[in-house]
């Protein structure tokens, strides 16, 4: 049974009044790293930076010294700094919330705080992870983002692998080059944007109803939910390789993965929410790793981050500008789709009529093959006892007759 949410709707509840200097929150509070978080925001250095149509937050836990990176944004008035942790803050005030790579899990009074404030409906949560490889830690992002998953009643994850590719990379297979492919109703995401840097990114699998882990590319998703896409992949070369696994005692096995795997596998999924909000999982970040999914350029190959970027936080806003007229032919698509759906669902309701008449039909054909049988037996028994007068009385002729 598929779950049945529509995404249309959900996509139409993103779709606010253009606003400006929309909030979105960016945490430091669990161990994040900053590099290029002021590109985000920097037009000088950026020309598609968000500072245009969004007001960039910075979360520090309390006491922590800000960062040459953050004490310019401060000091610019780039962005605001907040101290505290997402338990103690007001997260009411913001419409998307990212988590760069947390090396440390959240508590349970900030997933409590996270959940209520994604279930009152219309946000986006944005938890970015890594691979299992040790460079920066081992595999305490992909558990920090998947308690969270698990916390909000998502079924996307991030499997506990690396993703390599040897032939769409910039120079060397970890430093994965993604193809950004959205499904048609998110077509907009793409808009200008192919190729994005994923370095050393994590795959993104999904939970089904009985517990198994797929990858997030696997036809059985599409099988029991209508509700995750599939944003970002490698191309068919992809391969999975496992860098920490329970044999070394210093990690976990891929749950929907095997090291030597090879195909087209996620680096970047969302799922929309029967609240109306929209968890995003991904591999790499945009800000925080050894290098970002924002770059433009790297090891001399172009990329496609910070349109990418923009056209994300576009759609998370609800400040879609110059994707205006992408979003509103993905929502027509998205109507027509559903529209088919209604008309498929239509269309088995009358086979469905139509079976019921045939066994209607069957059954009559039954009833009066038996009236036949009767009616012959009848018959032989009215001859028999024409031959044989002397057995009934005058008075039985009239019943007989």
């Amino acid at each position: 049974m598929r779950t049945q949410i529509i995404p249309v709707l959900i996509l139409a509840a993103l779709v606010a009044a253009q606003q400006i200097y929309v909030p979105v929150l960016a945490d430091l509070s669990h161990g994040e790293a900053t590099k290029r978080l002021d590109f985000w925001v920097n037009s000088t250095v950026n020309p598609l930076a968000i500072s245009d149509f969004a007001k960039l937050y910075i979360l520090l836990p309390p006491g922590a010294q800000p960062d040459a990176v953050v004490s310019k944004l401060n000091a610019t008035k780039m962005a605001v700094v907040l101290r505290g942790d997402l338990s103690t803050v007001d997260l009411s005030q913001f419409k998307v919330i990212i988590l760069g790579q947390p090396p440390k899990p959240l508590t349970e009074a900030e997933l409590a705080a996270l959940k209520k404030w994604f279930d009152s409906g219309g946000k986006v949560l944005w938890c970015a992870a890594d691979s299992d490889y040790p460079a920066q830690g081992s595999e305490e992002s992909q558990v920090a983002c998947n308690d969270i998953a698990e916390y909000l009643g998502a079924h996307i994850r991030v499997d506990y692998v690396s993703v390599e590719d040897p032939q769409h990379n910039a120079g060397a297979g970890y430093r994965v080059v993604g193809v950004i492919d959205p499904p048609p109703q998110l077509a907009f995401l793409g808009f200008m944007a192919q190729r994005v840097l994923f370095h050393g990114p994590g795959a993104i699998a999904v939970v089904l109803p009985n517990g198994t882990w797929v990858p997030a590319t696997s036809p059985a998703v599409q099988k029991y939910y209508n509700n995750i896409f599939v944003i970002a992949r490698t191309t068919p070369a992809g391969t999975i390789v496992e860098s920490r696994t329970s044999a070394d005692g210093k990690g976990r096995d891929g749950k929907a993965h095997t090291a030597g795997d090879k195909g087209v596998f996620a680096l970047m999924a969302l799922e929309f929410m029967p609240s109306g909000s929209v968890l995003i999982l991904s591999g790499e970040s945009p800000y925080g790793a050894y290098e970002p999914m924002v770059a433009p350029v790297y090891y001399g190959v172009a990329l496609d981050g910070p349109r990418f970027f923009r056209n994300l936080m576009l759609w998370a806003t609800g400040n879609y500008r110059e994707l205006s007229t992408m979003v509103s032919q993905a929502q027509v698509i998205s109507q027509i789709q559903n529209g088919l759906s209604s008309v498929a669902s239509d269309l088995q309701a009358v086979k469905s009529d139509v079976a019921a008449v045939k066994n209607s039909l069957a059954g009559i054909q039954n009833d009066i093959s038996a009236l036949k049988a009767r009616y012959h037996s009848w018959g032989q028994f009215r001859d028999r006892s024409a031959g044989c007068p002397a057995r009934y009385p005058p008075s039985a002729k009239r019943w007989i007759s």
